[in-house]
């Protein structure tokens, strides 16, 4: 699942794979060798004009619209970066790089009591069919992603972090200015997304959006259903399926200033890493960064000539989450337990550890290991131990029992019995579900494993049709509204259904500092009140690797963009060497 520039890095603590917090594995090949000490300039190169290439993807979706919660897909995110108004990329140093298609200046803060924004448009700026980007297409985005039923009522956004907080946008010109309302103090203010469809293409429909909130939904429905003709980016859709590929050819009216080279660009789903792998070796693709790697599909790519490939830490962490709205979960009782009898090491260990010899257990929600805002406050509480003794004392000082067959009954008399569900395509996510089942065997619950297709991922999460689930959150180097859409109790993110008082004031004065480091310390506080709620149960920053085509220049891997490798798009090209 993707993020909404909200997530699990910090402060810039990693802000080059070499460093040791960041999990840097190994790196082989020519043109990705530089990669440790130049992250954000390795494989660089002179391009020719022309060429066309196939990129792979491990991961389907089901919808195009990105502001919905079963649209909030990772893969559709990376589907569709050719095109998309994002607010801008970090890369792989850290760096923030406004995105040039559309904003002529980095955001500006012009004060601070409420909180105003200023953002500066190119005078180019358009919707690749001419039509500007204006001040509707900012309104239209809040609308969507406000939360609010007089705007768009029946809405179902993935976040409302920032729509919530909007108090107004108006607009003079080539200056678009967002107000927020009374106490929003976001220490991240610079990051919100302001932008997602055009709101044109919703009037061109039929939809009265702007006067209609119920129309506004229809148009959220519509974009979630309709691919995108639209373009901001260097690239525009010449056509697609849901699901199974996107083919991109230049956008002639890109404002970006990064000249394109390419004259086609595809991504195509394949089935699994060992499909990719063999595409590749095969010529049939140029290249691809999945959420996964074995030490199989290495030991493939060292064998083929003309690859280069790089395995590191990557913007994806994995968990387990536990539904909350299902009886017994309900209990957090149980939920501590069942957390504690997981044993996270072993998980790691049969998973990824084959991989990447350096690996860590994640022991915050927010942060990562190396971070400077990193706390554990995780450890003590066992969960993640596998410590099974621990487990069952915590259900025997809470009246749990267990009948002749070792079969573990709620103190109201009812059998434990739950389901856990996993992405089929995903492997490591598959034995995370087998070695919980056989942990959770010790304390007398049983476990039916379940996978999902991947495009039904959305919908799984999103109607909350499971018990414990393995899934990722694809992050980058930010955490200021993460925790909001991953616990608050209204957010549609919030797919376990946890509803936490305490919590939501927690995650609510994150919001209420420009300060970096207070944030920070507020969003330690929210992690220290989840991890007692027993809710998410982290396993790692996944390890992830990029293998490319050696005729390819200036594709590199990136640990701080949900898009990963894919990121600078612009700039790939055919080796003019």
């Amino acid at each position: 699942m993707k993020r909404h520039h909200m997530a699990a890095v910090a402060a810039f603590a990693c802000t080059t794979l070499a460093l040791a917090g960041c999990g840097q594995g190994d790196v082989q090949s020519s043109g990705l060798s530089d990669c440790l000490t130049d992250p954000a300039g390795c494989n660089a190169g002179e391009r020719i004009e022309g060429g066309e290439i196939t990129w792979a993807l491990d991961g389907s979706w089901s919808a195009w619209n990105q502001n919905t919660a079963d649209g909030n897909n990772a893969y559709v995110s990376t589907a569709l970066v050719g095109m998309w108004p994002y607010i801008g990329q970090f890369d792989p140093d850290g760096a923030f790089i406004v995105n040039e298609g559309i904003f002529a200046a980095d955001p500006v803060l012009i004060k601070e009591n409420p909180v105003t924004v200023e953002y500066a448009l190119k005078p180019d700026a358009n919707w690749g069919d001419g039509t500007k980007v204006t001040v509707d297409d900012f309104i239209y985005n809040w609308y969507a992603r406000s939360g609010n039923q007089d705007l768009c009522k029946g809405c179902t956004p993935a976040t409302t972090t920032y729509g919530s907080q909007v108090a107004s946008i108006t607009g003079e010109g080539s200056k678009v200015t967002v107000t927020y309302v009374d106490g929003y103090y976001s220490a991240e203010w610079m990051y919100e997304e302001v932008l997602s469809e055009p709101a044109h293409v919703a009037e061109a429909a039929g939809f009265d959006w702007k006067n209609d909130p119920e129309q506004m939904k229809d148009a959220e429905d519509y974009f979630s259903e309709t691919v995108p003709t639209w373009s901001t980016g260097p690239f525009k859709i010449d056509q697609a399926v849901a699901g199974d590929f996107v083919q991109y050819v230049p956008n002639e009216d890109w404002a970006g200033d990064t000249k394109v080279t390419l004259e086609k660009v595809t991504f195509k789903v394949f089935d699994g890493l060992d499909n990719i792998v063999t595409a590749l070796r095969n010529g049939e693709i140029d290249g691809a960064s999945p959420a996964a790697v074995t030490s199989e599909s290495i030991t493939q790519l060292e064998g083929t000539a003309d690859v280069s490939y790089a395995i590191a830490g990557g913007p994806n962490w994995e968990h387990v989450d536990i539904n909350t709205r299902h009886a017994p979960l309900d209990d957090k009782v149980l939920r501590q337990a069942i957390l504690t009898a997981i044993d996270v090491e072993n998980i790691i260990a049969r998973t990824y550890a084959y991989v990447q010899s350096d690996i860590q257990r994640k022991n915050s929600h927010l942060f990562r290991n190396g971070s400077e805002y990193f706390t554990d406050y995780l450890s003590a509480t066992g969960q993640g131990s596998g410590d099974i003794e621990m487990a069952r004392s915590i259900l025997v000082n809470a009246g749990y029992e267990w009948d002749e067959s070792d079969q573990l009954f709620t103190p109201e008399g009812e059998p434990v019995e739950l389901d856990f569900r996993y992405s089929a395509s995903k492997e490591s996510r598959q034995v995370t579900a087998e070695l919980a089942q056989a942990n959770l065997a010790g304390l007398g619950i049983d476990i039916d494993i379940r996978a999902i297709p991947d495009a039904d991922l959305g919908t799984v999460l999103a109607e909350g049709d499971f018990d414990l689930i393995a899934y990722g959150w694809s992050s980058d180097p930010l955490f200021v509204s993460s925790a909001s859409q991953y616990w608050n109790s209204e957010s549609q993110s919030n797919y376990g259904g946890l509803k936490d008082p305490e919590l939501d004031d927690l995650i609510a004065q994150i919001s209420g500092t420009l300060d970096y480091d207070e944030a920070a310390e507020r969003a330690n506080a929210a992690v220290k009140h989840v991890i007692g709620d027993a809710y998410v149960l982290p396993i790692v920053d996944t390890p992830v690797a990029v293998m490319v085509s050696d005729r390819l220049v200036n594709v590199r891997d990136n640990w701080a963009s949900q898009q990963r490798a894919t990121y600078n798009l612009a700039e790939w090209g055919v080796s003019g060497e």
